[in-house]
């Protein structure tokens, strides 16, 4: 039988863009206004990351098997059909829920009888989940670490995403296991935040990044503890089209907090946490079930005025975004239609420029060709100095390559 602990502390090709044209014509001007609309198509096996060649086949076309879909979509209050996973395809379900860090919402699902399996591959899950927690629980331990150190220091931040939305948002934080802990920094604080986890001996990767495009451009850092932990450390929500024009000293104008450890942490304001899972959802480099499903949660349990997360995104222009986010996250899920929020998503359109630049993070294209959708939206001036930082960065890496060989 599936044991629930009452709390994390307590336990020990992805959707396809097609583009759709229509022509407006201005009545006042001879010339013709092009609006695009995003329609997504999602079939059941689309690519999903994997470690190596071997694993492909055991990944590749079960990352939104019916068993996933349904307990990413449990206790939104929509109707779910029932699943029966079976034993041949037990341990490939169990190891994709860990992969996506849905064991949580999986075991879950078994409990209220949505998702059956027969009793071993149960224990089997029970057991991947409690180690989901374990690990929850040290990545929770550095946490509040962290948020001593960052304050002494005078570091100004917020936590994000996977421990912020498991203890604010869901009902229950063991549903919701993370891996790593992510924090934004407050430009401002940047170089002091990062100097001060290294001081404290904390190893930074990806260390081939000009100075001047980590700076300017950069989307943030990956630092490990000497535990071998990871803290990621964010400047903005994305790199490219959307990431260069985001507003970042704005998301500290307002703030939530929750308690760890009688701690008070800072985390994101409800409406700046619906904005970043909606850039994790259609932007992040894996867009698996687990991103959806915190729009869902955000949007339909939490209820986020999302409307208010639109006018920031309307600021970042980055509407598209949001737009694309709710509309996958709908067709991931399969959420109701007739909801309000998708058929007002349904209703936006979205610029072939912005649809483009989706299109080349939902199709997982190289680091290179993501940061190359920033360069039409820079100008004349941002443009040249913005291209040679990314030549910058090529070099260094060849560099790093060749002195790594």
């Amino acid at each position: 039988m599936v044991q629930r602990p009452r709390s994390a502390g307590q336990a020990g090709k992805s959707g396809d863009f097609l583009i759709r044209r229509s022509r407006k014509t201005r009545s006042s001007q001879n010339s013709q206004s092009c609006t695009t609309q995003i329609v997504l198509r999602l079939p059941l096996t689309s690519r999903a990351f994997c470690w190596n060649s071997s694993q492909r086949a055991a990944l590749i076309d079960f990352r939104d098997y019916p068993a996933l879909v349904a307990a990413a979509k449990y206790g939104l209050g929509e109707p779910v059909i029932p699943v029966v996973v079976a034993d041949a395809e037990a341990d490939r379900v169990i190891g994709l829920a860990r992969f996506d860090h849905i064991t949580g919402l999986l075991s879950e699902s078994l409990i209220a009888g949505v998702v059956e399996m027969n009793e071993p591959n149960r224990r089997n899950l029970t057991e991947s989940w409690h180690q989901e927690l374990r690990a929850c629980i040290l990545l929770e331990a550095l946490i509040v670490r962290t948020a001593a150190v960052f304050d002494e220091a005078g570091v100004i931040f917020r936590l994000t995403k996977g421990a912020a939305v498991a203890h604010i948002d869901y009902p229950n934080p063991s549903q919701r296991t993370f891996g790593d802990v992510d924090l934004i920094i407050h430009p401002d604080s940047w170089e002091l935040a990062v100097t001060t986890l290294v001081a404290g001996g904390c190893r930074r990767e990806s260390t081939a990044l000009p100075y001047d495009y980590d700076r300017r451009y950069g989307k943030g850092a990956t630092l490990t503890t000497p535990e071998g932990l990871e803290l990621d450390l964010h400047r903005r929500f994305a790199i490219g089209r959307f990431g260069v024009r985001s507003e970042m000293s704005e998301l500290f104008v307002s703030t939530d907090g929750i308690i760890l450890a009688g701690r008070s942490i800072p985390v994101l304001s409800p409406e700046h946490r619906l904005l970043h899972a909606c850039f994790h959802a259609s932007l992040g480099g894996f867009r698996r079930l687990r991103a959806f499903r915190d729009v869902a949660q955000l949007l339909l349990l939490t209820k986020v005025d999302h409307l208010e997360t639109y006018s920031i995104a309307q600021r970042w222009k980055a509407e598209a975004v949001v737009t694309a986010a709710i509309l996958e996250t709908w067709q991931r899920l399969g959420l109701a239609r007739d909801h309000p929020i998708f058929a007002e998503a349904k209703e936006r359109q979205v610029s072939r420029a912005d649809a483009r630049a989706l299109s080349v993070f939902a199709e997982h294209q190289p680091f290179r060709r993501q940061a190359l959708t920033a360069v039409p939206v820079l100008g004349p001036i941002g443009a040249p100095r913005y291209l040679w930082s990314l030549f910058s960065y090529r070099f260094a890496r060849s560099r790093v390559g060749e002195s790594s060989s």
